[in-house]
């Protein structure tokens, strides 16, 4: 049965961490293990490029680069008994960035910040080999590739896994998060991108399961960043998962989900920390045995408001609004309607600007920053009485400024000022999930 695990930046990052890893590996049986680059690397990283690209001279980097150096250097001195080999490609790979810094240009950016996955995956492997296991170290790169549209290859990812994954007695290790673009230079799948690696991975070769493992026990009900009294859920369905990614579930990346659902690959989320914790499974199951199953919140959500008296009685407003959008490339989360109003929302304000000017020829143009987007996952069927009447008990009174109901009966969403989130989720979680847990 073959099997893909992916762990995240906490479960490798330290030697500690490293050994419980390799154990979770073997007793596994993991076909491909993917791998997040050590915890704080990405951060210190996405600083250098930041920096290089302002001053390469700028005297911080050399601060970042030490602090690189020794996290690396003490990881492979407790971890490693042979270590010459580890530590000249740590060397290596702190060259690299240096090159990219000293000559920073379009490219630079990408083939920085693949460097911690790159030297992570590489010790890794090399403690693997001194375990006594046989293990291969593949180059995510070579065959996780996108294609023009920006949407990876998933024909050349299963031919080339093909040739790649051959004997099941190997470890297959590879790298999360990394890729290449259309024209084959460095690139990558965005934060949070080693759970979509997985996911393609596993999905390339067809595996009977792909494990994600991080810090946390499961996919818990509420955000327990935030909220007292939360749990992990046992199992949901591929389509709650997705939801509750999407709006700001931290443990999954929100694009995971579609490969495995695509081949129906349940996904375990488990524990590093402690695998024997049940976890979540997530697959094409249904649970039905409550109505609510779990919220979570999305920050940085702009409304836009469009006031038009155009819209009355009209057609073809809308697809002027959305051909707007489509344009700059800016998906929108939440939208509402009235005879003259339109509202909606948008989680990147990167090309907000140039959209307001364009929708300035629609009518006149509100914008509010600072809100997030708390979403309600569970069994909301449309023709259940009291359902709306219990969740607006749940908020407590706090101000809404928009709800989405309706487009399918497993969510609902509403827009809150941001000052307000920890209140309505604390209240949710009180009302609709700690009373009434069995």
């Amino acid at each position: 049965m073959s099997k893909v695990l992916k762990f995240g930046g906490t479960s490798v990052g330290s030697a500690g961490n490293i050994r419980k890893v390799a154990e979770i590996v073997i007793a596994e049986k993991s076909t491909v293990t993917v791998l997040s680059a050590m915890s704080g690397t990405t951060n210190a990283l996405v600083e250098i490029a930041s920096r290089a690209e302002k001053d390469p001279k700028d005297p911080k980097l050399e601060e970042l680069f030490s602090m690189i150096r020794g996290k690396y250097a003490r990881c492979i001195c407790e971890l490693l008994e042979d270590r010459e080999d580890a530590l000249k490609r740590t060397a290596q790979t702190l060259d690299i960035i240096r090159t990219e810094v000293t000559g920073y240009g379009p490219k630079s950016e990408k083939i920085i910040l693949a460097q911690g996955e790159l030297l992570t995956s590489y010790i890794f492997t090399c403690y693997m080999k001194e375990a006594g296991q046989r293990a291969v170290l593949l180059h995510a790169p070579d065959f996780i590739r996108k294609d023009y549209e920006e949407k990876v290859d998933m024909t050349l990812c299963e031919n080339k896994l093909r040739q790649l994954v051959t004997d099941p007695d190997t470890y297959y290790i590879t790298q999360g998060f990394i890729c290449s673009d259309s024209s084959g230079n460095t690139d990558n799948l965005g934060r949070g991108g080693s759970d979509y690696s997985a996911a393609l991975v596993g999905g390339a070769i067809n595996a009977a399961e792909v494990q994600v493992w991080t810090d946390i026990d499961g996919m818990h009900n509420n955000d327990p960043r935030f909220v007292e009294n939360t749990y992990p859920i046992p199992r949901m369905s591929f389509d709650e998962a997705a939801e509750l990614a999407y709006f700001g579930a931290k443990i999954l990346h929100p694009a995971t989900i579609q490969p495995c659902k695509d081949r129906g690959i349940p996904v375990f989320l488990k524990n590093t920390m402690d695998p024997d914790a049940e976890g979540t499974m997530i697959s094409e199951a249904e649970d039905n045995s409550r109505i609510f199953h779990a919220v979570a919140a999305k920050d940085g959500i702009t409304v836009i408001r469009i006031y038009s008296a155009r819209m009355l009685m009209a057609y073809g407003f809308l697809r002027k609004v959305f051909e707007i959008f489509e344009h700059h490339r800016t998906p929108i989360d939440m939208i509402t309607t009235s005879e003259v109003a339109v509202s909606l929302t948008i989680d990147s304000d990167c090309h907000l600007e140039e959209i307001v000017k364009d929708l300035e020829g629609l009518g006149k143009i509100e914008i509010e920053k600072n809100n997030t987007i708390v979403c309600l996952v569970g069994n909301l069927e449309h023709q259940q009485r009291g359902l709306a009447e219990t969740i607006m008990k749940g908020i407590n009174g706090v101000p809404l400024k928009m709800i989405s109901y309706g487009a399918s009966h497993r969510s609902i969403a509403m827009l809150v000022d941001t000052r307000h989130k920890r209140e309505v989720l604390q209240s949710l979680n009180n009302s609709l999930f700690t009373q009434n847990r069995c």
